[in-house]
């Protein structure tokens, strides 16, 4: 029976799930997004399989509106000892744009918006001049991405998968309800930390698993301090801006919730808020609203 873990602090228990994770799966790849929770979690691991002398790989998808220093960051997510492969994902895919009702999506990295890009395109990323997913369209949703990508990861190394996902429970209802009480849930050996991915409510042999689940933002900058871990210096920035830990947010710029947060690109890198302000449909109009 899985133990459980009410008298272990969450990085002991964090490193725990890994070591179950590297010693049950062969073939496991981590999603980051250049935030501090996978930040945290991505480093965890390479430490982990360091110990344990194993190899996993990374995915990371490259939405082009971006904070220079999150593309720094991820650079050097690249040069962890640990990783086999770093799927870094530059295709066009559909986004929300929330700052207008007549562009409600836009479409990142597309080619006939190339002079509009906030970013050039990343010489080492997957993109449409070498994609190697012959399932890929321009224009789908990041959600379906990422279960096409599963079951192509899995298809390609024909063995059970293990998806590494740093997402934190107490940042919302939702989280909690994915990992504590999601309905028709198959776990990994009983492992409520670990949820098996289903397509079309057809479950692949493929089970993301939340290492860092119940940590809260204190316990992340803990283990950052503690481990003298790298991090995104944007989150200094937004600090010394005036955001505490618990408002700082990483996200493409232009949904729901997001676009409140436009104006920290003109606070924290005026040269590539200039670029964010160009890069859609009524943006400059809605900067007058911040």
């Amino acid at each position: 029976m899985p133990k459980k873990y009410l008298e272990k602090n969450v990085l002991d228990a964090a490193i725990e799930r890994l070591e179950i994770i590297f010693n049950e799966f062969e073939n496991i790849y981590i999603c980051v997004s250049g935030g501090k929770d996978s930040s945290v979690m991505v480093q965890l691991a390479n430490m982990v399989a360091k110990r344990m002398n194993k190899q996993f790989d990374v995915l990371y998808i490259d939405f082009e509106a971006q904070y220079k220093k999150t593309i720094e960051h991820i650079y050097y997510l690249k040069t962890l000892s640990q990783i086999r492969d770093f799927y870094h994902i530059a295709l066009p895919m559909a986004l929300r744009n929330a700052v207008s009702v007549l562009q409600p999506k836009w479409i990142c990295w597309e080619e006939e918006s190339k002079h509009l890009w906030v970013r050039d395109m990343p010489e080492d990323s997957i993109n449409m001049s070498n994609c190697p997913f012959e399932w890929f369209r321009k224009g789908e949703e990041f959600e379906e991405f990422i279960l096409q990508f599963a079951d192509w990861y899995q298809k390609k190394y024909k063995t059970k998968v293990a998806c590494g996902v740093g997402i934190r429970t107490d940042e919302s209802i939702n989280r909690f309800r994915t990992i504590a009480f999601q309905d028709n849930k198959i776990t990994y050996q009983n492992y409520k930390w670990t949820t098996k991915v289903k397509i079309h409510e057809e479950p692949i042999d493929v089970y993301n698993f939340y290492p860092i689940y119940d940590w809260r933002v204190e316990d992340i900058w803990g283990a950052v301090s503690k481990l003298d871990l790298e991090f995104n210096y944007i989150y200094e920035l937004m600090y010394k801006n005036g955001l505490s830990i618990y408002e700082q947010r990483l996200c493409q710029p232009y949904g729901d919730d997001q676009k409140n947060g436009l104006d920290q690109f003109k606070a924290l890198e005026y040269d590539t808020w200039s670029k964010v302000l160009n890069r859609v449909n009524r943006c400059k109009f809605w900067k007058y609203l911040l």
